[in-house]
């Protein structure tokens, strides 16, 4: 059975939960409390590696729209922070030739954006059209997330094209929000609020724009970082049970997470968790073991001291992760580490 069977644990880079991070510290918000309980490790978050959980992100967002009290929260984080939530995304889009090539680039790789939205573009109509579509269920947080996609798609064309008039009208699934002036200032252009579909309508020309910041050598460079980070995504969506706590294991290092937190993660109990495992014919304890075994030959091919791997794999003591060492290799980690530079 696979580990995404639910569509909650669907993982996505965590570029949306850093864009909220670096609004909360602008404004001076404390925000630590919107992650408590979360798989993914904080620090992970803020550096922007690793990936996140649907529910994760859906947790996240919900306690920052309660704790800001700012409605418009999605517009400000897509408007603002339109490229740094994008990364290498949004650096690969501001590299191409052109629009159309920006756009082909952002529809097939946009998962790694980390939205949990989808795009579909129609480049032959009249009207060139970018519709927006719920990946997942999101209820009521689909303001937010329509204000984030839309909002940051503006801001990233703003700095391919310039000053430009392309934009032709803004649809939205939703009702007329109260921050309308807000949407009037970043579209300037009519906004059709309760509509069928929630969407970008361009005039044609902008799909013969040249882009300003375009640069060959770099998109040929962004594109490879794109195109690993979307195979490294869809991979974490497709493995089992194991492969999935694995990685979640290694993330969290030098804490200890625990059968507990695992159970937490794929909402199930202990008990399920253990039979999963058991059908894919492992346990969590040596799942476990296996993980910091691979860590820790990682860390012996760096510059490091032996009580500073001890300390990056959570080991209290030396003489423990040395015990353990031998225990999986039959070596002491300094003997296997002489024997690797030989």
């Amino acid at each position: 059975m696979s580990a995404t069977s639910n569509y909650l644990l669907q993982h996505v880079p965590p570029a949306l939960l850093s864009g909220l991070i670096h609004y909360a510290k602008e404004q001076q918000i404390p925000y630590q409390p919107w992650f408590q309980g979360i798989s993914q490790d904080l620090d992970q978050i803020v550096q922007g590696n690793g990936f996140v959980s649907f529910q994760d992100i859906c947790k996240v967002v919900t306690r920052a729209l309660q704790d800001t009290q700012c409605a418009h929260l999605g517009l400000e984080i897509g408007r603002d922070k339109g490229l740094i939530s994008m990364d290498m995304l949004g650096f690969a889009m501001v590299s191409s030739q052109n629009v159309v090539e920006a756009l082909q680039t952002g529809l097939q790789y946009h998962p790694i954006s980390g939205s949990v939205m989808d795009l579909e573009y129609d480049f032959s109509s009249t009207s060139p059209t970018l519709v927006m579509k719920e990946r997942y269920p999101t209820g009521n947080l689909l303001r937010f997330f329509c204000d984030e996609v839309l909002s940051s798609i503006v801001s990233c064309l703003d700095v391919m094209l310039g000053n430009h008039q392309d934009l032709v009208e803004v649809h939205f699934s939703f009702a007329q929000p109260d921050y309308l002036e807000a949407y009037q200032v970043h579209y300037q252009c009519p906004l059709h609020f309760s509509s069928y579909m929630n969407a970008l309508v361009f005039r044609p020309e902008i799909l013969g724009r040249q882009i300003k910041t375009s640069s060959a050598a770099n998109y040929s460079t962004v594109l490879r970082v794109c195109q690993q980070a979307y195979q490294d995504m869809q991979a974490i969506n497709q493995q089992q049970y194991a492969h999935v706590l694995s990685y979640l294991i290694e993330q969290h290092l030098p804490q200890h997470f625990d059968m507990h937190q695992a159970a937490q993660h794929f909402q199930m109990s202990e008990r399920h968790l253990r039979r999963q495992l058991l059908a894919e014919g492992c346990n969590f304890q040596n799942l476990r073991q296996h993980v910091l075994e691979n860590k820790a030959k990682q860390l012996l091919q760096q510059p490091l001291s032996m009580t500073e791997i001890s300390q990056q794999l959570g080991f209290s003591e030396l003489r423990e992760f040395r015990r353990a060492f031998k225990r999986w290799t039959g070596l002491s980690p300094s003997l296997y580490k002489s024997q690797m530079t030989e």
